[in-house]
């Protein structure tokens, strides 16, 4: 398979199995004990992915970095994953063209070094789960249920389709958000499960479909969070 998609160990198997199908090897992030356990399978908790770059927790299984190898530049980071909000947060970041929106806490020192390298903006916000928070659809286009990235996104010229909160599944937790239930590949927003139930399904589509993209349900179950889909 020329691709593989970093995905929570918690995923259906129906999502499994319609990546696989579409030549696509789905590759298992190990799970971590340093955050809340609904959060431990979560891909975006422990890695922030920027083009072929991939930055890991310090923590991370040595056997998922030797595998990530094969794939992309991975860097292992300084900075810890621990429980408490916002230190589970330094990797969660949304990255959409020049700017890259995170916690006004920071991110860790490794990735916020490689950002001004790549001349990208990073932006504090008070959305900790930055990038769970948010569908990058394009290098100028997001969408977002949380308004403090809505609000710092169009400020810097970022086309930002505000939807309603909740309507996603995320066991343990009240609700998911719309960036940790979906991945970008090519021209296509995958998503897990289907966002048809989301009271902002029409808008979304128009959204996504206006910027030559098309959104791909993996599965039949309502959209769940799952921490990003990381497509390489």
């Amino acid at each position: 398979m020329d691709r593989i998609a970093v995905i929570n160990p918690d995923a259906p198997g129906e999502i499994i199995e319609n990546l696989i199908k579409m030549d696509i090897e789905p590759i298992l992030i190990p799970k971590t004990g340093l955050v809340d356990g609904p959060l431990a399978g979560h891909p975006d908790i422990q890695i922030f992915v920027h083009g072929d770059r991939i930055f890991c927790h310090p923590d991370i299984s040595v056997s998922f970095v030797n595998m990530m190898e094969k794939y992309a530049d991975v860097t292992l980071c300084s900075t810890p994953l621990t429980r408490a909000y916002p230190a589970d947060v330094p990797y969660n970041i949304a990255c959409a063209g020049q700017w890259a929106f995170r916690h006004s806490a920071g991110s860790d020192p490794g990735i916020e070094e490689y950002l001004r390298s790549k001349k990208i903006a990073a932006v504090g916000v008070s959305q900790g789960y930055a990038k769970c928070s948010t569908l990058i659809v394009d290098d100028n286009s997001i969408i977002t249920a949380d308004m403090s990235i809505h609000r710092a996104a169009t400020s810097r010229g970022v086309e930002s389709l505000p939807i309603s909160a909740g309507h996603i599944d995320l066991p343990g937790y009240r609700y998911g958000f719309i960036g940790g239930a979906t991945g970008m590949w090519d021209n296509m927003v995958l998503c897990a499960g289907t966002l048809e139930q989301h009271p902002d399904y029409s808008l979304i589509e128009d959204f996504v479909v206006t910027r030559g993209k098309k959104i791909v349900p993996l599965g039949r179950m309502p959209a769940v969070d799952l921490g990003t889909i990381f497509v390489l």
